[in-house]
């Protein structure tokens, strides 16, 4: 398995294996083992309703009400470790991938990707997956600012949010 396919099976299922919006926590524990802490800043205080950050190796999930709200990878490092099927391992695998090459793959497996329609930085690119209840976010970064298109593109993250939860 290389990276292109966990990511077209995230964009076509809108989660990394068992990691998708919706899931519970439960039940994703029970499958993977327990998470690993994943706030992004530990010392900090959580605000009552806040989603609380866990991870699976690189794989970061925001949990409200016991549900997976999000899921999300960050794949700028050159390596990611994702979750096995035996739970509390994780396999690594080389992250690097351009827009050109995941669009291929989308193309290849029937998955339609459109572009962020909102205002980016110039040095940024984002292909939108439609993936009810979350779409799919990947963002990339270009590495060469002469280079327009996808030639010149580095994935930096995908996630899928869940933008309709409201904590009661």
């Amino acid at each position: 398995m290389t990276i292109v396919d966990v990511l077209t099976e995230f964009a076509e299922s809108g989660g990394i294996g068992v990691l998708k919006p919706g899931a519970s926590l439960a039940d994703v524990s029970e499958r993977l083992g327990p998470p690993q802490p994943g706030e992004y800043f530990p010392g900090r205080r959580r605000k009552r309703g806040e989603p609380r950050n866990v991870r699976y190796g690189d794989v970061r999930i925001e949990v409200c009400c016991d549900t997976l709200q999000a899921v999300a990878l960050s794949t700028g490092t050159g390596a990611v470790d994702l979750p096995s099927v035996v739970p509390g391992e994780t396999k690594e695998l080389p992250s690097t991938v351009s827009a050109a090459q995941l669009r291929e793959a989308f193309a290849t497996a029937g998955i339609r990707a459109g572009e962020g329609l909102w205002p980016e930085p110039a040095d940024q690119l984002t292909l939108v997956v439609p993936n009810p209840p979350a779409d799919v976010h990947f963002t990339f970064r270009r590495t060469d600012a002469d280079v327009s298109g996808d030639t010149g593109t580095v994935l930096h993250s995908a996630i899928a949010r869940n933008p309709h939860h409201v904590c009661g």
